[in-house]
């Protein structure tokens, strides 16, 4: 499972860094890096899966956020690298 992380924090690390001058919501950054093939799960429902991928691309922000990586806006829910 590490590995699917640091690919899945690779992938929004480089998408933020190629648009350095502005900030995405979780659900640019979802759509961003979806269909990415770590994100995708065996189920017909198209929202659970965008749930279940903005819920990954979350844990992913909240941990590149702790890190230092960038810069997490809690009560906008927009991310920009720093």
């Amino acid at each position: 499972m590490p590995h699917k992380s640091f690919k899945l924090n690779n992938e929004i690390l480089r998408s933020l860094a190629q648009n350095h001058n502005r900030s995405f919501t979780l659900e640019e950054l979802t759509t961003m890096v979806s269909p990415y093939p770590d994100l995708v799960i065996s189920n017909n429902d198209p929202i659970a899966v965008e749930r279940e991928n903005q819920a990954r691309v979350l844990e992913a922000l909240l941990f590149l956020a702790d890190h230092g990586l960038i810069f997490l806006n809690p009560f906008t829910d927009q991310s920009c690298i720093r």
